[in-house]
């Protein structure tokens, strides 16, 4: 992966916002109820960076990239998850997937999202259309991956997320996802919380916690006024007596590489292979299309790498 440089050099400030990049894992109500919380600010910045994306395609993308690293939160060993959207209005889609490392990647089916007055938009619902939202799940010790489909219900990540939980799963669950940006459209904070129901759970618990998470509200801005993911859970949840178990990382990446791409290129067919050496173009560029890295080959390098 070629990732952007978003702290120009300054190693100090890279190792700050990576320190707070992490993923929390809870239980409360006598633990009746699981939750995730996450902070991700450095994350959705770098995304932005390698993808050239504005504040609406940042908000979009970012609240799907919180999302992966939320429902990523059981994965384990080799384990990895993905979740598509496809719809018929103006963002036309997209695709993220995260893995048991905290390594998110995905992209946007339409970028720039072509629409007129984005400053306007109060609610991204009228962006999404019709469409479906599919989630997969790719076990390492089982020979299939599993997928799961819904239609898209209300044209929100978050609350489509806790129904395709509902419907497919049969696990009642809350997500909360914020992107904040300051007055001139820069990313301040961003995060999110995932709560889901264990077995036996009591249904007035689980009624408290979902009016609990609704009146979490900026947590971007929360975590922007540099407020700790614990405390914002000790407090928000309170009556419910939270208790942390544990945390890992959470980081935008992805596993691209120049040798990766080399060998998509001796996959290509003999004919095509022939042709670039012929035609060119030189040098030839190969785009990653999960993290937007570049990768260029010289014709000296095509002609080491396809003969």
């Amino acid at each position: 992966m070629i990732k952007k440089d978003i702290f120009n050099h300054d190693v100090k400030a890279q190792f700050q916002a990576s320190a707070k990049e992490r993923m929390y894992r809870f239980v409360m109500a006598g633990d009746q109820i699981k939750g995730v919380v996450v902070h991700t600010t450095r994350m959705i910045k770098e995304m932005q960076a390698n993808h050239n994306l504005g504040p609406l395609e940042t908000l979009v993308l970012g609240q799907a990239y919180i999302a992966a690293a939320l429902i990523s939160s059981p994965l384990k060993g080799r384990d990895r998850i993905a979740m598509n959207i496809q719809c018929s209005g103006p963002i036309k889609g997209l695709d993220v997937e995260a893995n048991a490392f905290g390594e998110i990647r995905g992209y946007l089916k339409a970028n720039p999202i072509e629409v007129e007055n984005p400053e306007k938009i109060k609610r991204l619902s009228t962006l999404y259309g019709a469409g479906f939202l599919s989630v997969t799940r790719y076990i390492d010790d089982t020979k299939r991956p599993y997928t799961g489909h819904i239609a898209l219900v209300h044209g929100s990540i978050a609350e489509d997320l806790a129904e395709y939980f509902l419907t497919s799963e049969q696990i009642p669950s809350g997500f909360c996802l914020s992107v904040a940006f300051d007055e001139n459209e820069n990313i301040t904070g961003a995060g999110g919380i995932f709560l889901q129901a264990l077995p036996g759970a009591q249904p007035d618990n689980v009624v408290r916690a979902e009016k609990m998470i609704h009146e979490i509200d900026n947590l971007g801005h929360r975590f922007a006024q540099n407020q700790r993911p614990e405390s914002i859970i000790e407090t928000g949840f309170a009556d419910l007596s939270p208790r942390f178990l544990d945390s890992s990382r959470v980081e935008f990446y992805c596993r691209c590489s120049q040798e990766r791409m080399a060998g998509h290129l001796k996959n290509l067919p003999k004919e095509d292979r022939k042709d670039i050496l012929a035609n060119g173009p030189f040098p030839l560029e190969l785009r990653c299309h999960h993290c937007n890295s570049v990768y260029r080959f010289s014709k000296e390098e095509l002609t080491s790498v396809l003969n």
